[in-house]
């Protein structure tokens, strides 16, 4: 079965009709997940022997119309299409430099049925050794109308090489994927943690956590989410790392 196949599959599997009522034009996902294969491979560049690297940030221009209808399934569709971005990266081979991102905006030229994708490389950040790491290279974004400081104080299964059990990241950036995955911006290695386990999102100044069907869960004060906007001393828990998320002034 190829990539647009268990794509399609995987549609298949969520709410029946919901796909076909949002999408009432000719616009339909499956020519989405095709475009973004071609963005992918027209802009592969090798950046090393035996390494082709590919964008890992996409945005999905839509007409503003097509936008609305997809407003409520926008978050799974966006699941689905950057599952079939690192399928098809793995597949041809082809190298991320941070995780794969999808987000979808109407456009006012567009008509409906019509859409375009623009993609770019950005870099993520992980966690190795304990230690919180963020390429030098990296420019940081902002996040958005905040009081505070915006940052997650990270304790983890095992202490770090100075003996810590807590380190601090800053979310600097409107989305910030949670994982065991090399691709994460905050990998936690934690085998109670999935590859993709959850991201969160800046939206409207607020900072929301979602969970990305991880196989253990995720929790906030101890109960399972699958979507929840966090406000500052939310304990939030995934595997045996604990993330305590701050905006104010307190450490």
């Amino acid at each position: 079965m190829g990539v647009l196949q268990r794509f399609e599959h995987r549609l298949e599997g969520m709410v029946e009709g919901a796909f076909a009522r949002a999408f009432k034009s000719e616009l339909q996902p499956v020519e989405i997940a095709s475009a973004v294969q071609r963005e992918m491979d027209d802009r592969a560049a090798i950046v090393a022997q035996g390494r082709t690297l590919v964008p890992n940030d996409f945005v999905v221009e839509l007409a503003e119309t097509d936008r609305e209808r997809l407003a409520d399934l926008a978050d799974s569709l966006g699941i689905e299409l950057a599952t079939l971005a690192r399928e098809h990266a793995r597949e041809q081979g082809y190298s991320f430099v941070g995780p794969v991102r999808m987000r979808f905006e109407g456009v006012h030229e567009l008509t409906t049925g019509t859409f375009r994708v623009r993609s770019g490389v950005i870099r993520g950040t992980t966690v190795e050794d304990g230690e919180i790491r963020r390429p030098a290279s990296d420019l940081p974004h902002p996040a958005g109308s905040f009081t505070g400081t915006p940052r997650l104080l990270v304790s983890g299964p095992e202490p770090g090489p100075d003996g810590s059990t807590q380190r601090t990241f800053e979310l600097g950036a409107p989305l910030t994927i949670l994982g065991r995955g090399t691709d994460c911006d905050l990998r936690l290695v934690d085998p109670g943690v999935s590859r993709h386990h959850a991201e969160l999102r800046v939206e409207d100044g607020e900072v929301v956590l979602v969970d990305l069907g991880s196989t253990n869960g995720t929790f906030v004060n101890g109960q399972p989410v699958r979507r929840v906007s966090l406000t500052d001393g939310t304990r939030v828990t995934l595997g045996r790392t604990t993330l305590v998320f701050r905006r104010d002034g307190i450490h």
